[in-house]
């Protein structure tokens, strides 16, 4: 019998509840352990609780964000942990709930939901205006003080007469409303929201447990715009631009390299990979190709460190030794340990075989950015797929998966290409399903 999934869920009560009804039914292959807590503040009882837990569980699923701020560092990133988010469809169903108790819902005071949210579904519906009032947290650590004072707010608000009725997302204000005879409702996670965050935490573990099997790899990465940014006008939004670039394309890298990425902020990013994956992406460690389309591409440099081992939290601390060397360094530099007797760097893991070829290759790329009008990295990123994959035969789904594209944009790439003589249909692939059968390009180009 296949050992099932072992699944932490820590939330209040009535969050809880809804665990306990839709975990048995939905997922079977699911061994849940479930923690129900209504505070919202640092409790050293549920922390040493939690630190039990994580011993016992494959991941673990906050019911809000609030504890999930709260404790997430005692499981991040040995053990995946994650909170169920809100959306708009659980926004609607409070309207919808208000609605039932006659109350005009285009005055209502709401807590913790973006105005992003509230505005679209309030355009969902068709409605031109509103007086709402959204509530906003100013931290996340004020604990029993901050869900008090949002009590107050609400009542507040509705004793003024400026709304008619109150959706809070923490079952302690609801409660006080009620009590005091305002309409409000709780605003609690849908099924499907609770289902599909499930699914993600789920296959994210799966993920883990294959890696587990081998030698595990982490990569602890840290991105800073460089130094001429700050001396610009609009030097943050610059600063937001760059970092975001070159986070797209860790994030490609990890799609191809079949790694899992942990955003720690939106600088710091810790990425969790088999040792044989690292070694077949990187040539032996002879070179990764985002390293280099970061350099050209993005105005940041990178500090990399690499930790190996064979439990998750010995790789992570070997990365993180790694990571406070390359630091260090004031351009971008890479740093490995293996071990705590075997560091070694800095290491040039930008194509280092290559270097005198660089400016050549610059050269011809840019020629083919101002003959195509296809942007220098889509181009690049071709180019490093040919090289890793040694191949130059692709369908526009094959592109579109080791790209990020959708399937209609690599059909238009294709045809860019093929219009400039770059890549030409060869045939289509064979299939005995229904449907039209792929082309297949030979991609033509050559940077080396």
């Amino acid at each position: 019998m296949e050992k099932k999934l072992r699944l932490g869920f820590v939330g209040s009560r009535v969050r809880m509840a809804l665990i306990r009804e839709i975990i048995p039914a939905v997922f079977p292959e699911i061994e849940p352990e479930i923690y129900a807590d209504d505070r919202y503040d640092y409790c050293p009882e549920m922390e040493q609780y939690l630190i039990a837990m994580k011993e016992r569980v494959d991941g673990v699923i906050f019911g809000g964000e609030l504890q999930f701020k709260l404790y997430q560092e005692i499981f991040e990133p040995e053990v995946p942990c994650t909170c169920i988010q809100k959306d708009s469809v659980s926004l609607l169903n409070s309207f919808l709930a208000l609605t039932w108790q006659n109350v005009d819902i285009s005055r209502v005071s709401i807590d913790n939901y973006t105005i992003s949210t509230v505005r679209k579904v309030f355009s969902d519906a068709g409605f031109t205006e509103n007086h709402v009032r959204i509530l906003r947290r100013r931290n996340w650590t004020v604990g029993e003080k901050y869900y008090e004072e949002l009590y107050q707010e609400h009542r507040k608000l509705y004793e003024a007469g400026i709304v008619r009725g109150c959706i809070t997302t923490l079952i302690f204000v609801h409660d006080r409303l009620i009590a005091d005879g305002i309409p409000a409702t709780y605003s609690r996670p849908t099924t499907d929201n609770i289902t599909k965050t499930v699914e993600r935490i789920k296959k994210e573990c799966m993920d883990r447990i294959h890696m587990a099997e081998s030698e595990l790899t982490v990569l602890a990465v840290r991105i800073t715009p460089k130094e001429e940014i700050f001396y610009q006008a609009q030097s943050e939004y610059l600063d937001s631009r760059e970092k975001l670039k070159a986070a797209e394309e860790l994030h490609y890298f990890a799609k191809n390299a079949r790694a899992t990425v942990i955003q720690q902020s939106d600088e710091q990013f810790i990425i969790l990979m088999n040792r044989s994956d690292l070694m077949n992406y990187s040539n032996g460690l002879e070179s990764l190709p985002f390293l280099q389309i970061i350099r050209d591409n993005c105005k940041c440099n990178v500090s990399l460190g690499i930790g190996f081992g064979y439990t998750p939290r010995e790789a992570r601390t070997n990365a993180n030794l790694a990571l406070q060397k390359a630091v260090r360094e004031k351009e971008s530099c890479t740093y490995i340990v293996h071990n705590i007797n075997s560091i070694a760097g800095p290491v040039d893991l930008i194509n280092p075989n290559k270097i005198g070829q660089q400016p050549e290759e610059q050269e011809i790329l840019q020629g083919l950015v101002e003959k195509t009008g296809i942007s220098a990295s889509k181009l690049y990123r071709i180019y490093m797929l040919m090289e890793r994959t040694k191949k130059s035969l692709f369908t526009a789904s094959e592109l579109a998966e080791h790209l990020n594209l959708s399937v209609r944009g690599a059909n238009r790439l294709l045809n860019t290409l093929e219009e400039h003589e770059l890549a030409s249909l060869t045939g289509q692939t064979v299939s005995g399903k229904a449907g039209r059968p792929g082309n297949i390009y030979h991609i033509l180009f050559d940077l080396g």
